[in-house]
């Protein structure tokens, strides 16, 4: 919506930029999501969910409980009911955050969750081609999709809170997106947006990331979620 404000004159007018929601707080999000996982174990547990059921005999062997003492203690002690939480991270949690904030920013249009695999998934290809129904898969997926200002914006998005062999691995991936989207021959109105959060992305991680942006339409960015409507203007006023 429209802010108005006041100028170096002390006159009313109509400010020129729009109010946006702030960026996901992540660590909030993933922290009530924990609560809410928890206060669902009890039930979980009457209706007897494999996961769980697994989970909770995976404990007795660990530690050579009896399984009837580690249900009655799930049931009346909430500390130790938290232990078998399902985790937020499962849940697609991260990425379904960043989907709600970008679809809310103005600029963003038409705005779709892009399909993880099978014939509607995308691909950015080893020559930089955007392109969807392939057999094999020639890098990560890409996750959203929007248009704005007449362009075509697709982004794969990811949040690591740490380090690890996995975490070392999706960061690989999506470096090879923007090394992949380098080569594009693509419509100039074409962008690609790497969406990198979380504390694992350090500064040093990101400039490595930058190094393999595009700089010149087909346009690509390595960004925290943050900066992307400030780009998304800047590209509107380059038209």
């Amino acid at each position: 919506m429209a802010v108005i404000g006041v100028d170096s004159t002390g006159n009313w007018r109509e400010a020129s930029f729009t109010m946006r929601k702030p960026p996901p707080d992540y660590t909030e999000i993933e922290r009530a999501a924990w609560k809410k996982n928890a206060s669902r174990v009890v039930e979980r547990l009457r209706k007897d969910e494999p996961n769980l059921r697994k989970r909770i005999a995976s404990f007795v062997r660990r530690f050579d409980f009896r399984d009837g003492d580690v249900r009655r203690k799930i049931v009346t002690d909430k500390l130790f009911r938290a232990h078998f939480a399902m985790e937020p991270r499962r849940q697609g949690l991260h990425e379904k955050a960043a989907a709600e904030w970008l679809s809310s920013v103005p600029e963003v249009e038409d705005f779709i969750v892009l399909r993880k695999s099978g014939p509607n998934a995308v691909y950015i290809t080893g020559d930089g081609e955007v392109r969807k129904g392939l057999s094999k898969r020639p890098s990560k997926s890409l996750d959203f999709f929007w248009q704005a200002h007449g362009r075509q914006c697709y982004a794969a998005h990811k949040y690591t809170l740490e380090g690890g062999g996995n975490q070392d691995s999706q960061f690989i991936e999506m470096r090879n997106l923007l090394e992949h989207f380098q080569k594009a021959n693509a419509a100039p109105d074409i962008v690609l947006f790497v969406i990198a959060d979380g504390p694992y992305f350090t500064e040093a991680k990101m400039n490595d990331l930058r190094r393999f942006v595009r700089t010149s339409a087909p346009f690509s960015y390595a960004v925290p979620i943050q900066d992307v409507p400030g780009i998304l203007e800047e590209l509107r006023q380059a038209d």
